[in-house]
Order: structure tokens, then sequence, then C-alpha cells
């Protein structure tokens, strides 16, 4: 990963919307005003996001793509592979085995789950393994990145375990508030807060 960039929080969500937007450019170079109209927000927030990177635009040609694009990558680490486990294995799992997250440096390299039934079932191509096996997997794959896709009542305990065995990232898709170490990163997938802003915009 390049060298750290402190960004504001909506600058840092804007530039992914950049970085997808790019993947399907074709030309050599793309304006300000081009990536805005294709994103539909204002050229000047555009310019002022892009200002954070050393990547920069010239008059009247605009952005390399290639250059912009590899920036990008580099900044949010897709120029790298992460190994990621799933913890659960319910249509929640099912669907993020499902997904290519090659497309963003990451590697499904396991599927878990704390219910024994579930063990020996195939999610996809991975047979469900018992938590018994993490020390194990850790050890074999590197693993940094966990997604928790496992009943509210057991995530907390589920999640301290996950992090004892030295998992630095949770994938929290649980809707609990997990209380963890300030050093471990958890990003909180509530689908329910999508439904909302869907809701609101129906208005």
């Amino acid at each position: 990963m390049g060298e750290m960039i402190h960004l504001p929080r909506a600058t840092f969500e804007r530039l992914k919307m950049y970085r997808k937007a790019l993947e399907s450019v074709k030309k050599p170079f793309i304006s300000s005003d081009e990536i805005a109209k294709f994103l539909e927000i204002n050229p000047e927030l555009v310019r002022k996001d892009l200002s954070y990177l050393k990547c920069q635009g010239k008059p009247r040609v605009g952005y390399d793509v290639e250059e912009l694009r590899k920036e990008l990558n580099d900044l949010f680490g897709v120029n790298s592979t992460t190994n990621m486990i799933i913890v659960g294995a319910n249509d929640l799992a099912r669907a993020l085995v499902n997904q290519d997250f090659s497309k963003v440096g990451v590697k499904i390299v396991a599927v878990l789950d704390i219910e024994s039934e579930n063990v020996g079932k195939f999610i996809g191509e991975f047979s469900v393994r018992e938590m018994d096996v993490l020390e194990r997997v850790m050890r074999r794959f590197n693993v940094e990145i966990a997604a928790l896709c496992i009943s509210r009542d057991k995530a907390q305990a589920t999640a301290e375990i996950l992090i004892k065995n030295g998992i630095k990232a949770i994938w929290n898709f649980t809707g609990v508030h997990l209380e963890l170490p300030s050093n471990v990163i958890v990003v909180d997938e509530d689908l329910t807060k999508s439904l909302l802003t869907i809701k609101h915009l129906l208005k």
C-alpha cells in the first residue's frame, strides 16, 4: 500500500466512487468535468478531492487515466492481495462467497462457523469448517479480515475469538455494536441504513 494520506471521510468515500468510475474509461485522459458528469456531482468537488493525490490534472488535457487509476488502487490497497475468511454459513455468507472480491485485492480463503450442524456443508466452493481450525487457517493463509455473518447473540464472543487469533479487521454484518480494542478495524454493514435511504428518496 502507498504512503498514507489523511483524508476527510467524505473525500475518502468519493474517491472510491472515482476509482469505480475509472474502471470503464478506455481513453488515456479524463477531465474533472467528465468525472463529475458521470457521477452527477459538482466538478469543483471532484477537483478538490483529487487535489489530495499526487496525480494532478493538466489544463485542457485532464488527468492521466492510468496514473490516476494506479494511485487510487494503491491508496485502497488493491495492488496487493489480502486474505479474508467468512464466519457464518447462512445466505449472507453464500452471497459473499459468490462475489468477485479479487477486483479489490481481497481473496476468500475459508468459511468457518460456530454451529456444528453447518460443518461439512458447502458454501460455494468452500466446505464449512469448525472454529477449532481458526488458528491453523490463520497460520497457513495469513488472514487479516473476517466477514462476520452470524447471529447477533454470538457476535461479540466470536469477534473476541477472531481478534485473539490475530484478525486485524472485521467486516461486521451482525447488526451488533462490537466492543473491541481500538487497534482493531471494524466496518459495520447495516443493510437497514441503505433501505432507509431508499425509503427517504421514495417520499
